[in-house]
């Protein structure tokens, strides 16, 4: 219904609530790359979720595993066997809603997905409603570990 809606009416921006299904992921990747601009939500705590996650994992582009050969993992410094992004992710920033005045922003949800998939240090904009109405801005530098997610075998 989503890709009939752009087809037949070539709309600016679609919104999406709740994306929850491996088509709606699918549609709204879609969707994206015919250059529409796209506003959804879907469940999730945080944007490690999304990428652990293979029905939505499309959202953010989608992740395979590659094998390097042994001069690329040299110059990386990492395993042969690594997690990489499939593709574009279907939207170009995240905010991650865990309380009703704290919220996470992911500018570059292309440049996070990357580093969280190469276990570095990506940077997340904190936004807080205080009490007296303001908003504070900060930024944060968080760590991320999917070694304990994704468990791969070569068997």
């Amino acid at each position: 219904v989503m890709l009939e809606a752009v087809e037949n009416h070539m709309p600016e921006v679609i919104i999406i609530d709740e994306i929850g299904t491996e088509l709606e992921a699918l549609a709204a990747r879609t969707i994206s790359e015919k250059g529409v601009q796209l506003v959804g939500t879907t469940h999730g705590n945080n944007l490690e979720n999304l990428i652990k996650n293979p029905i939505l994992t499309d959202l953010i582009g989608g992740i395979q595993y590659v094998i390097l050969s042994d001069e690329e993992a040299k110059k990386r410094r990492t395993q042969k066997s690594i997690l990489e992004r499939k593709a574009s992710p279907a939207f170009q920033i995240a905010i991650e809603i865990n309380e009703q005045s704290h919220w996470i922003i992911h500018q570059n949800i292309q440049d996070s997905v990357d580093l969280i998939l190469r276990k570095s240090y990506f940077s997340t904009q904190i936004r807080k409603l205080e009490t007296n109405k303001k908003i504070y801005i900060g930024y944060k530098q968080v760590s991320s570990d999917l070694s304990t997610i994704f468990q791969h075998s070569n068997s």
